[in-house]
């Protein structure tokens, strides 16, 4: 009777084919596991500080108002301005994004900032004059690339709002005034963005 004997394979040789593979299929998964870390590590940054603000210059973004305030104040031939018109420009509170507001519950982030500005006729403005302003507005905002997102215009009022789709900064003109005149009331501005330098609302003239 003849003894079966069992022969076992002898390891691979390094560098063989069967080790190279090896070593590739162990860099690869390497590699995924490192990328699933970072993507779940972005997820959660993401998930705590939601959709981040826009940045912007701070002197670019009250310059850029205060030239479309102007320009609409020299469009409807520098009418007389009550106030100090677009010379003073205005910010608004911003606040924090994600779950991290709930750690700065209603408390603004000081680094993120809304602006505005504006003017408003001194005298009061007849109804068919206000017509033929606001219409003056849109058409020319529209000729500049501006796009209308909102305009209302009944016996009580007049409303234009139109939004710049390179810089999401917005002008409105309003009047109200179905019995009595009313001022004409001009307003650009821009939503939150965050400040890439620092901005006090007196820094600018």
């Amino acid at each position: 009777m003849t003894d079966a004997t069992s022969t076992t394979p002898a390891p691979a040789a390094p560098g063989t084919p069967e080790n190279r593979r090896g070593a590739i299929r162990l860099v690869i998964l390497l590699v995924i596991g490192l990328v699933l870390v970072i993507a779940a590590c972005l997820g959660l940054q993401r998930w705590w500080e939601g959709e981040p603000y826009p940045e912007a210059d701070p002197r670019a973004v009250v310059g850029r108002l205060q030239d479309s305030a102007r320009s609409s104040y020299e469009l409807l031939s520098r009418p007389e301005v009550d106030g100090l018109g677009w010379r003073n420009v205005d910010t608004g509170p911003c606040y924090y994004r994600g779950m991290q507001y709930l750690s700065h519950f209603d408390q603004p982030d000081e680094d993120v900032k809304s602006f505005h500005t504006g003017w408003a006729t001194e005298k009061p403005v007849a109804r068919a004059d206000a017509v033929t302003a606001v219409a003056r507005l849109r058409e020319r905002l529209k000729a500049d690339g501006w796009s209308v997102s909102s305009e209302r215009s009944d016996r009580n009022s007049l409303e234009l709002r139109l939004i710049h789709p390179d810089t999401a900064d917005y002008f409105t003109a309003e009047w109200y005034g179905a019995r009595s005149h009313s001022p004409l009331r001009i307003a650009t501005g821009t939503e939150c963005v965050r400040m890439t330098t620092a901005w006090k609302p007196d820094a600018e003239s």
